[in-house]
């Protein structure tokens, strides 16, 4: 099935960010993030997370330019339906779901936002929802859980919560072969679903750039479409690698302009730059441009924005 691109739920870099610590908010906007998380669930302690729900609202009348979330509480703790009345408005743009394992868990926060945007005067179906798969059965459901609900536009591959659930004796060590199973899995339930390429999980080495950049190429070659970020340094990295690159796009256009001239004349296979192309081959080439022309509508719009707030 093939997924549109569209300049909301197209992201590449995904910045996480708690809640409840004002600095560490303050600097979301700029830090070059399309989409930004503010996080009610691993980065609060226990005890601030019903507070941190306020913080979390105000918090969002101050960011702009960039895709708005907020990671709220699994079902599991009981907070669920809370963090969801407190936050939802005008300016959120998606809910994440953490530790996603069953549909009907997409299927139940789909009511909860529907009464919350009634009771706010939201059209329903405004808050969109992504879902981070990150246990042993949230991987073994994620064909079910890719095609559930209404309102789901991407689901992230939750490798931190994955490898200590799968019991691993390590904290710092190279959990890659444990992890590739799902890492590569969830790219085919996304697409089989007809959602964009998933947003791999995090890199707990935030000081290791080099390595990121490593092992982002590693979740591109696979088939991921973004990458969850924990510091603003690592966004310019996944921005860079996760889009399309620009001699791939150059030829992207060329494919496409040649099969347009060759289907007129009645050829639907052609070679150009001895690539054999047909209708799969012009189709990806299509996907590539647009892309390529989101990214750069959505660079431009927040440079316009950089330069306004400065007026």
């Amino acid at each position: 099935m093939d997924t549109s691109v569209n300049d909301d739920w197209q992201f590449r870099s995904l910045l996480f960010c708690p809640a409840n610590e004002p600095r560490k908010v303050a600097r979301l906007a700029q830090s070059g993030a399309d989409a930004v998380v503010l996080d009610l669930e691993d980065a609060v302690a226990d005890a601030h997370k019903i507070v941190a729900r306020s913080a979390a609202r105000e918090a969002l009348d101050t960011i702009g330019g960039v895709t708005r979330c907020v990671r709220i509480n699994s079902f599991a703790t009981g907070l669920t339906a809370g963090d969801v009345t407190a936050v939802v408005c005008d300016q959120l743009d998606a809910l994440v779901l953490p530790k996603a394992e069953i549909a009907n868990d997409l299927r139940r926060l789909d009511q909860l936002i529907a009464k919350a945007e009634a009771a706010n005067g939201i059209v329903t179906g405004t808050v969109r929802v992504i879902a981070i798969v990150e246990t042993c059965a949230g991987i073994a459901a994620a064909a079910e859980l890719a095609a559930a609900g209404t309102r789901l536009c991407r689901i992230v591959f939750g490798a931190g919560d994955l490898g200590a659930d799968l019991g691993l004796p390590t904290i710092r060590g190279d959990l890659s072969a444990a992890l590739a199973y799902g890492r590569a899995k969830i790219v085919y339930d996304a697409r089989a679903a007809g959602l964009p390429p998933p947003v791999d999980g995090p890199y707990l080495r935030v000081r290791d750039l080099a390595g990121f950049a490593q092992d982002s190429e590693i979740a591109r070659a696979l088939g991921h479409g973004g990458r969850l970020c924990l510091h603003p340094a690592q966004v310019p990295i996944v921005n860079r690698i996760f889009a399309p690159d620009p001699e791939e796009t150059a030829f992207a256009r060329k494919v496409i302009t040649a099969f347009a001239e060759a289907e007129s004349a009645g050829s639907a296979s052609i070679v150009v730059d001895g690539v054999f192309v047909d209708y799969p081959i012009v189709n990806k080439a299509r996907r590539i441009v647009a892309l390529a022309d989101v990214i750069a509508a959505r660079e431009i719009g927040r440079s316009r924005a950089a330069v306004g707030a400065t007026k």
